[in-house]
């Protein structure tokens, strides 16, 4: 049986739409497959060994609550990014991902530094940019869901979006492109669980995780097809309704 550990960083801080359902719906799909999966819940303070991890996961947070992570991440800057560098699947939704570029500037304008992994700056405004929306993804022939929620504002750098965004009835924004992808890292502004609500992205999640090893395949596929309806119906009900 091979073991998995994920790692679910600043889960209490960075949390505000169900986020948390993301690192639990893969878990158990994971466990579903015949893996053990061992998961760890970080925030500030907490000691963070990534090189230990198969699966990094950070949800969505206020802004205050995203700079007090940053100025907890600094500390494991090297470490993280050495990671994604190595392939280490990395999960980051809502305005998780803009901690992966240079700097953000918040409303006040007030520039903050961040990771700097890939060369994009955020700007913030104090208007909203809300509603549910669809997304053609880049590296998937299927469609996601999803909501948004997030300080308006715009991106700039030289990074390619994986993202084309078609807004819901009655979402407060036009379409535009969004979202990071660097080797296995993931960033998008959807938010809340978006693993559950798009099995196209969780298996895609899955297929990054293990092909690292072949998993063995648990005897009763029962389950497994069962939970995959499931979560098929609901996919289809919701994205036909957008």
């Amino acid at each position: 049986m091979k073991r998995i550990k994920i790692l679910h960083m600043y889960y209490d801080l960075m949390n505000l739409y169900g986020d948390w359902a993301n690192t639990a719906v893969l878990g158990n799909r994971l466990t579903e497959l015949g893996s053990e999966v061992l998961l760890d819940k970080k925030s500030v303070g907490d000691d963070i060994d990534f090189g230990i991890y198969d699966f990094i996961y950070i949800g969505s947070g206020t802004e205050r609550s995203q700079l007090a992570c940053m100025r907890d991440l600094e500390q494991y800057k090297e470490s993280l990014l050495k990671q994604i560098e190595a392939g280490v699947p990395v999960l980051a939704t809502g305005n998780s991902h803009e901690l992966f570029g240079k700097a953000v500037t918040d409303s006040a304008g007030n520039r903050h530094a961040m990771l700097g992994l890939l060369d994009f700056e955020t700007e913030q405004k104090s208007t909203r940019v809300t509603g549910d929306c669809i997304c053609d993804a880049a590296f998937l022939p299927d469609k996601l869901i999803g909501f948004i929620n997030r300080a308006g504002g715009s991106q700039k750098g030289t990074i390619k979006r994986p993202f084309s965004v078609t807004p819901g009835t009655g979402a407060g924004f036009s379409a535009f492109p969004e979202g990071i992808h660097y080797k296995n890292l993931l960033g998008t502004y959807l938010t809340g669980p978006v693993l559950v609500r798009n099995p196209p992205l969780l298996r895609y999640t899955i297929n990054l995780i293990t092909t690292r090893e072949v998993m063995s395949e648990t005897e009763d596929s029962t389950v497994i097809n069962e939970v995959s309806q499931y979560l098929e119906q609901a996919y289809e009900t919701a994205l036909s309704a957008m």
